[in-house]
């Protein structure tokens, strides 16, 4: 199985500083929950869409290029207003934020 984010693409960003790649990791986190909060909570799909595209971006950065391709499928459903496919890739879409979060060692919930 591939790793669930390029560590390496980290430390090429920020440095080999573990307090400061902890720090980039956690703010990871803060925002991969927020989106997966807002996107579980909301059937405004206008909302799901800025969610998501911010979800696309903080896992680009840290390349988590599964979690990426999910956040981008949703962001693609929820600009069509296809809230059942969005509602449908929850799973998926949580299961690879804990992927990412077992690779990093953070807690994922």
């Amino acid at each position: 199985m591939t790793e669930a984010y390029d560590r390496a693409k980290l430390i090429e960003l920020f440095g080999d500083d573990p307090g400061t790649l902890a720090e980039v990791e956690r703010e990871f986190f803060d925002t991969a929950r927020g989106a997966a909060s807002e996107i579980a909570a909301t059937d405004d799909c206008t909302a799901i869409a800025r969610a998501a595209h911010r979800l696309k971006g903080a896992s680009g950065m840290i390349g988590a290029a599964a979690l990426r391709q999910i956040a981008e499928a949703v962001e693609r459903a929820a600009k069509a207003h296809d809230l059942t496919t969005v509602r449908r890739m929850h799973d998926l879409f949580r299961d690879e934020v804990g992927r990412v979060a077992l690779q990093a060692g953070v807690a994922a919930e």
